[in-house]
């Protein structure tokens, strides 16, 4: 099993390196504004304790990160609008019962990820495209700190102490590089429906996907900004409703079959891998000027043939300067 992982990720390893390319300083040269995100994500909203547990997402987009040398592995379109951007993240995942004292055997091992990324959104208006590719590193494991913060925070509300996390999947590095493309399809003035395609190779996942996004509100072009704008034109008021739906298959998936060199106690066999996943999004975002809100409820298929179907809620905090 050893020999297998080194193997596929070497493999994927040379597969990204053909896909890393150094950003261009051809872009459009536009006064544009900058962002800070903050993303929380939780199953509470779905009333289960579960699989995708919490996510914590910390986003910074600003042009002074162009300068940074990871920065250089990003693509952006030619005569586009470029959003540099850096995140910090970390992602805790269970079993489906946190109160059995040994591991169970066909459920998802507890692990966390701990991740500091490099992103660039580039957009091209004319052509109604976006293309976004992102850098990840860091690691999986204990080292995420997902044990200390979820006993801590059950603590604190008086609830029972999750039990077993010393079968949690062992440290291992994290590298991983993410891109998707998308596509305008139908773009009215209260109604947008974009096309993408979408991979992921590395390390802590590899899947490649399809899928679609439909906007129906009062809202700015899909392709003129990230969501704000500080352009006199753009709508100062707004709201709308996402809907997001993606299709993947499946090729390796760390938080379930483990790191690619380390030696685990406990993980979900390949062959107990579900290969084909489907994930589908509703959102309600509300924005004004500089500032907007979002709510958002995921649905995911079960990710391997002995779990079950997941969802969870995240709110979602973006400024813009």
């Amino acid at each position: 099993m050893l020999n297998l992982k080194r193997k596929l990720f070497l493999f994927f390893l040379g597969l990204s390196s053909v896909c890393i390319s150094q950003t261009d300083s051809s872009s459009v040269k536009i006064k544009q504004e900058n962002y800070i995100r903050f993303n929380y994500e939780n199953d509470f909203f779905s009333a289960t304790d579960r699989y995708y547990t919490q996510g914590i997402l910390l986003s910074f987009i600003h042009p002074i990160i162009r300068y940074s040398p990871f920065s250089r592995t990003l693509f952006q379109l030619k005569n586009a609008i470029n959003y540099f951007g850096i995140h910090a993240q970390q992602n805790c995942f269970t079993p489906k019962s946190i109160r059995i004292d040994t591991i169970m055997f066909g459920e998802r091992p507890y692990t966390g990820t701990i991740l500091i990324s490099h992103s660039l959104n580039s957009l091209s208006k004319k052509k109604k495209l976006l293309l976004q590719t992102q850098l990840d590193l860091g690691g999986i494991g204990k080292c995420a700190r997902c044990e200390d913060e979820q006993k801590a925070i059950h603590k604190g509300l008086g609830n029972i102490a999750p039990l077993s996390w010393e079968y949690q999947l062992a440290n291992d590095f994290v590298i991983n590089y993410n891109a998707k493309i998308e596509k305008g399809v139908i773009y009215r003035k209260k109604f947008e429906l974009m096309s993408n395609a979408n991979f992921r190779v590395g390390t802590l996942y590899t899947d490649f996907g399809a899928g679609l996004n439909a906007r129906i509100g009062f809202f700015d072009p899909y392709f003129n900004n990230l969501g704000l704008s500080q352009e006199p034109e753009s709508r100062k008021f707004k709201i709308y409703a996402n809907v997001k739906a993606n299709a993947k298959i499946v090729g390796y998936n760390a938080t379930l079959q483990g790191g690619i060199f380390s030696k685990d106690i406990y993980v979900i066999d390949a062959d107990n891998v579900e290969r084909i996943v489907f994930t589908g999004t509703a959102e309600i975002v509300m924005a004004y000027k500089r500032f907007s809100l979002t709510y958002s409820r995921t649905y995911i298929t079960q990710e391997y043939h002995t779990g079950v179907d997941h969802s969870w809620g995240g709110i979602f905090i973006t400024a813009a300067f």
